[in-house]
């Protein structure tokens, strides 16, 4: 049977060691990667950054399964997050076998938390702030543990919304710009932020 975690080296020859069923550590000649994949995503992310000689470079990347995620579904998601100015809200965007839809579980709400039932078949996690700032915490980090990308909105007073958006890969994060997930086919309700 083959292990969940495998350990690889990009070599100048092509690609030695054994892969691993849920993810794989690459060694390569910039750096340590981890490359996962699942039905909704494919990733590899920069672990640390390193000069390794006589091996290969690789370039991090993000792959929707099924296409990026439409502007208009994210636009919902801004609206619904407007009717909770003051408390955290959580959203799924998920594939329902044909499309992207946005999904609101059941939940528990409070101005600094929020607690939710887990929506199957998730591609991007989306939770508001309400009015404070945009901000991973430890406990997103906590509850982020698979494969799954996550967006993060703070003052949802403001328009566009301040931000934060990042592929979270067994334990391991890595920021993602916006349009490398949504859609270009409209303007985006939501803005990078930049400061705390």
């Amino acid at each position: 049977m083959a292990p969940i975690v495998g350990y690889l080296v990009e070599g100048k020859d092509g690609r030695h060691g054994d892969p691993g069923t849920g993810y794989n550590y690459v060694l390569a000649g910039n750096g340590l990667f981890l490359e996962a994949r699942n039905g909704l995503l494919d990733v590899r992310i920069s672990l640390a950054e390193a000069e390794v000689r006589g091996l290969s470079p690789l370039d991090p990347y993000v792959t929707l399964v099924h296409g990026k995620v439409p502007s208009g579904l994210l636009q919902t998601a801004v609206n619904t997050m407007w009717l909770y100015p003051e408390e955290e809200l959580y959203l799924a965007v998920v594939w329902d076998g044909q499309r992207y839809a946005l999904k609101q579980p059941p939940q528990e709400r409070s101005t600094a938390r929020v607690s939710y039932e887990v929506v199957p078949d998730t591609v991007l996690s989306l939770h508001s702030h309400g009015r404070m700032h945009a901000f991973f915490s430890e406990t997103d980090d906590r509850d982020e543990t698979g494969l799954i990308l996550s967006l993060v909105a703070g003052q949802v007073d403001q328009w566009p919304i301040p931000a934060l958006l990042r592929i979270c890969a067994y334990g391991f994060f890595a920021p993602l710009p916006f349009r490398e997930v949504i859609s270009e086919d409209g303007p985006l309700p939501i803005r990078e932020h930049t400061s705390v």
